[in-house]
């Protein structure tokens, strides 16, 4: 599968990761970052166990394709 390297701030921290293209923002932080504390559930964005802050605003880290976060 592709992969994509990206860099984005991470808890003020900024972190780089090369995925596959369509890992989630979920995968990405709990495979690469060890942030278990963000929750698998659903993984369709309805029940908010996956919910972070991306740019001051709560999204689900489920549906949030990780290169989307580029720069961020």
């Amino acid at each position: 599968m592709d992969k994509v390297k990206f860099s984005f701030i991470l808890n003020g921290k900024i972190v780089a990761a090369e995925p596959d293209l369509y890992s989630t923002l979920l995968d990405v932080l709990r495979d690469y970052f060890g942030l278990t504390g963000v929750k698998r559930g659903c993984e369709i964005g309805e029940c908010g166990a996956c919910t972070v802050l991306l740019n001051g605003k709560a999204v689900c880290s489920c549906i949030i394709f990780a290169p989307f976060v580029k720069n961020c």
